[in-house]
């Protein structure tokens, strides 16, 4: 069976995972001039960067590669001498695109969550295809982003082939 999604790997982008208390976010939020989202498992979207929260003390800051030595510093330096961790983690994921009307069918056949019951803007850690992924939600039932470790891209871009229907 063929799919109509669309997959391709993302490129150019930076990742930057932020790791505090929330006494610290305040600091992070005057450096990137927005509010960070309260609950866990949610996304802020933004033309400079993206900001999705992982849980109550974890975010992941996606901007621009050319972006990411001066926010990592901007970002470091806000948090000097706080119990925080920044780290520039780009190198660590690779993230994929998934698009089309048949987005959530592809998806569902890898990951180990119910995506019907993701909306927009949320985001969320699952298992898939046999290894841990962080899921975007850019349009529910149609648009995802999917992050796996730098390690599993080979084999989740080809997973994701055979899931839409290639043969090889």
């Amino acid at each position: 069976m063929s799919y109509q999604v669309e997959v391709s790997s993302l490129a150019h982008y930076a990742l930057i995972n932020l790791r505090g208390e929330t006494q610290v976010t305040t600091n992070w939020e005057a450096v990137l001039d927005v509010t960070f989202p309260k609950s866990a498992h949610t996304a802020l979207i933004s033309r400079a960067f993206s900001i999705l929260s992982l849980a109550s003390d974890h975010w992941w800051v996606r901007t621009a590669l050319k972006n990411e030595d001066e926010l990592f510093h901007r970002l470091s330096e806000a948090v000097s001498g706080e119990h925080a961790a920044v780290t520039v983690v780009t190198d660590h994921f690779q993230g994929f695109s998934i698009k089309g009307p048949d987005a959530v069918a592809v998806l569902r056949q890898g990951f180990s969550l119910d995506l019907r019951r993701l909306e927009s803007g949320q985001c969320t850690r699952g298992g898939f295809a046999r290894c841990g992924a962080t899921l975007q939600v850019v349009e529910s039932g149609r648009a995802y982003e999917l992050f796996v470790e730098a390690s599993y891209s080979e084999y989740v871009e080809r997973w994701l082939k055979m899931a839409q229907g290639h043969t090889f």
